[in-house]
């Protein structure tokens, strides 16, 4: 049969999990997505070009990695339930530029998978791991392009967060030091195979062409940002001095070098204050 006459993804996906009797985890937080409609228009607004190496995390049936596979150079899809398997194999056998890995994402060596050159990353993967995956690939050293992800709305909601809001977090700070975040479509739990119990939002974030902040210390800024957030009731100064080793004095030395109230909370600070804080702690430790 040849490659254009050959069944849909969805229906070759369908198919495959019958055939191979493979069931949903919900430890996993296994919700697949299979409407080639859908998948269609999602990855329309996450714009893959035809010269684009994609990082796919969660392929789940293969359906999206075989629409992707049809619009990028590349696919490399990461998936970490081998019970997958013999479904992926099915789904995707003819299409010579998807690829499956299987390892779990948040181990796996973005660099090494994704070799030189830029990439992008579509993923649809269980949420409890969401805020781990967006500061993993935020704060890789060769991070994406571009990150489109299929996440609870609660949590998109929390990425688009503003600075001295409830919602406010260490993965939202990090999340816009690395890009600009919109939501491209919002996904109701019929969607999915099986539907989750809430609301689902895909996100597209996209790498700054200049960071809003220059630290410094990347990494010491990064870890700032953490410690800011550490114990939301403290204040930063006490943050500091659990995360750092640093003395009352010497904290308070940090903030007032910085140009903040020694009395405020990590979560009051937008990415402008925690950079002063994040140097003038770099010049106190250097």
């Amino acid at each position: 049969m040849s490659y254009y006459n050959r069944p849909s993804a969805e229906l070759r996906a369908r198919v495959a999990l019958e055939k191979h009797g493979f069931h949903t985890t919900h430890s996993l937080g296994q919700n697949f997505l299979l409407s080639e409609f859908l998948l269609g228009h999602l990855l329309d607004a996450a714009e893959i070009a035809p010269g684009d190496r994609v990082l796919e995390i969660g392929p789940g049936a293969g359906v999206m990695t075989s629409l992707l596979a049809e619009r990028a150079e590349r696919v490399l899809a990461v998936e970490l339930d081998r019970g997958l398997e013999p479904v992926l194999s099915e789904v995707l056998e003819g299409v010579p530029n998807a690829e499956v890995v299987y390892q779990d994402a948040m181990k796996a060596d973005l660099r090494a998978l994704m070799g030189e050159g830029p990439y992008r990353v579509v993923a649809n993967l269980p949420y409890y791991i969401t805020s781990d995956v967006l500061v993993k690939l935020a704060t890789a050293e060769r991070g994406p392009e571009s990150i489109c992800i299929m996440v609870q709305k609660e949590a998109a909601e929390r990425v688009m967060s503003a600075p001295g809001s409830k919602s406010w977090c260490a993965m939202a700070a990090t999340v816009r030091f690395y890009g600009e975040s919109q939501v491209l479509e919002e996904v109701p739990p019929e969607a999915f195979n099986p539907p989750p119990h809430v609301m689902s939002c895909f996100m597209r974030i996209d790498r700054h062409d200049q960071p809003p902040v220059v630290p410094k210390d990347r990494g010491l800024f990064l870890r700032l940002i953490n410690a800011a957030f550490a114990m939301r009731r403290k204040t930063l100064a006490n943050n500091l001095k659990a995360s750092f080793g640093i003395g009352q004095e010497a904290a308070r030395e940090v903030l007032l070098a910085a140009g903040v109230d020694e009395r405020v909370r990590g979560e009051a600070l937008d990415l402008e204050a925690l950079c002063r804080v994040a140097d003038a702690l770099a010049e106190r430790m250097g």
